[in-house]
């Protein structure tokens, strides 16, 4: 992974909030849809994306990730149900406008990076040795943030760059196709972007019982003032 430049930050306390957005309905083979699943932590203070697509069964990917980094921090990228990701992604993007540029990754056996989706027997022979990519829609990574500033609405967002796209393996047809770059109406082909919104967390208030011991601590206090007084 190579990091153009990432915000620094301390660990904040969260609580709990989360948004989706609904995967799009795919119209054909080489048009795949996204859907961005933003969840809140309540413990460490994390942030965490999850993204996931839709296209048939998902056999390798390109993609890029937006977020606000006077906002949060942008910690890392984990492959979810087998996809295994690449650290040859980058992070960077110019003042609040973050960006991680070319998240590349694949399910064992579908890594097109070395080749092996040249043709179609050799994903037939992917898929042999290794098994069909899980069908449907899936989680296939997630990214994780630090909120730098929980009082404040946050978008993120998943795309489609020109370069980048979805393949997909069709099992029935033992075939792979390609959505490639941002979805065009004109064509119907290409990648839907999707976004989330984790919502402001308002003071969180203390319990009740923690709450009444405070008053009455303060009344207390108050008494032996205006004894010392006296």
């Amino acid at each position: 992974m190579s990091v153009k430049s990432i915000g620094l930050g301390a660990v904040v306390a969260l609580a709990c909030a989360s948004t989706s957005v609904s995967a799009a309905i795919i119209r054909t083979a080489r048009h795949a849809s996204t859907s961005n699943h933003t969840v809140a932590t309540t413990t460490s203070g994390q942030r965490s994306i999850l993204m996931t697509v839709d296209p048939l069964d998902v056999a390798s990917f390109r993609l890029e990730v937006s977020f606000e980094a006077d906002k949060v921090q942008f910690m890392g990228i984990t492959g979810l149900n087998g996809y295994v990701i690449d650290d040859t992604f980058e992070v960077g993007g110019e003042g609040s406008n973050g960006q991680i540029f070319g998240i590349h990754g694949y399910y064992p056996g579908f890594n097109d990076q070395i080749g092996l989706q040249a043709s179609n027997s050799l994903a037939a022979a992917a898929v042999a040795a290794t098994g069909n990519p899980p069908a449907g829609e899936v989680d296939i990574f997630q990214v994780s943030f630090l909120d730098l500033a929980p009082d404040l609405d946050k978008t993120f967002s998943v795309f489609a760059d020109p370069q980048d796209y979805i393949k997909a393996y069709d099992p029935d047809m033992g075939t792979i196709t390609t959505a490639l770059g941002p979805y065009n109406p004109a064509t119907d082909e290409g990648v839907d972007p999707a976004f989330s919104t984790v919502a402001a967390v308002s003071a969180v208030p203390l319990p009740g019982g923690l709450a009444m011991g405070l008053m009455g601590g303060s009344g207390v206090l108050a008494t032996l003032f205006r004894r010392r007084k006296a």
